[in-house]
C-alpha cells in the first residue's frame, strides 16, 4: 500500500529499493546511534533507519503523509514520528548522532542552515544535483553563493552518488545527489550567517567598496570582488561587520 494523496511540499517519494539500501550503507549506522530524518515521506527510508539505529526521530510536515507513515511504521518501538517543522526550532533540544534524509527540495537550503546549529558526527542527505554543486562551489564560479560559504566553512563535503530521476514517484525534473556532510568543528553565529548573505547581495562589487561602506579595516586583497574571496575570507569580513 502506498500513499496516493498530494504532498503539500511537492516532495518526491524515493521508491528505488537499491538506492535506499545504498544510502543506508553510506550512513554506516551503529546500533548505539541516534538518527534524525527530515521528511519521513512514506517511510521507506525510515524503516531501514529503525532497523539499524538505536533511536530514530523523523519529521513529516504534511499532515496526510504523516498519518499514513504513522500507521505504516507503528510497529517500530524506537521511532519518534513528529508532525512538526524542525527547521523552525533553532536548535532542537535533543541530541542526535547522524542525520539521514531525503530532504524536500524546497527545504534544502533551510536544512543546511539548520544543521549548522547542531552538533553531530555526519549527515547523509539527498538534494538536487545542482544544489549539491552549489554547496561545494569554489570562489569565482557562477554557482558560488552564500550557502556555499556557510557549508564549506562548517562542513567537509563529499559527493557520494547520483540518483536517477526514475528512482522517485513522481519523477523530479532534475537528477538528485546524495552527499555526506561532516562537521569541520568551525561554527558561525546567526549574525555571521546573516552578514554572509548580505555580502553576497553585493557579490560583484570589489572588496574595497564593500569594506568602505561598512567602515571596516581589512588586510585582504581589496581589488578582488566579493565572489572571488575564499570562505575563510568571507567569514572574516562577515564577523567584523556591524549592521
Amino acid at each position: 500500500m502506498r500513499f496516493t494523496g498530494p504532498n503539500s511540499l511537492g516532495q518526491h517519494t524515493l521508491t528505488n529499493r537499491m538506492v535506499i539500501e545504498q544510502i543506508i550503507r553510506e550512513a554506516n549506522l551503529a546500533k548505539t546511534e541516534k538518527v534524525v530524518e527530515i521528511g519521513t515521506g512514506e517511510g521507506a527510508l525510515t524503516a531501514h533507519l529503525c532497523e539499524k539505529a538505536a533511536q530514530v526521530t523523523s519529521f513529516e510536515i504534511d499532515k496526510a503523509v504523516f498519518e499514513f507513515a504513522k500507521q505504516k511504521l507503528s510497529h517500530y518501538s524506537n521511532l519518534l514520528l513528529l508532525n512538526i517543522n524542525p527547521l523552525t526550532h533553532e536548535p532542537m533540544s535533543f541530541e542526535f548522532d547522524v542525520c539521514v534524509s531525503n530532504i524536500p527540495y524546497s527545504r534544502s537550503k533551510e536544512t543546511i542552515l539548520w544543521l549548522t546549529n547542531h552538533e553531530f558526527s555526519r549527515a547523509i542527505i539527498m538534494v538536487q544535483r545542482e544544489f549539491a554543486r552549489k554547496l561545494s562551489s569554489a570562489p569565482g564560479k557562477r554557482s558560488y553563493r552564500a550557502i556555499s560559504v556557510v557549508c564549506r566553512y562548517c562542513f567537509n563535503i563529499k559527493e557520494l552518488f547520483e540518483v536517477p530521476r526514475a528512482s522517485f514517484s513522481p519523477p523530479p525534473t532534475v537528477p538528485s545527489q546524495v552527499i555526506e556532510l561532516v562537521p569541520s568543528g568551525r561554527q558561525l553565529s546567526y549574525d555571521a550567517k546573516k552578514n554572509i548573505a548580505l555580502l553576497f547581495s553585493q557579490k560583484r562589487k570589489n572588496v574595497r567598496k564593500v569594506v568602505s561602506s561598512f567602515a571596516l579595516k581589512s588586510g585582504l586583497d581589496l581589488s578582488k570582488r566579493i565572489c572571488q574571496l575564499t570562505p575563510n575570507e568571507i567569514v572574516e569580513i562577515a564577523r567584523s561587520m556591524s549592521v
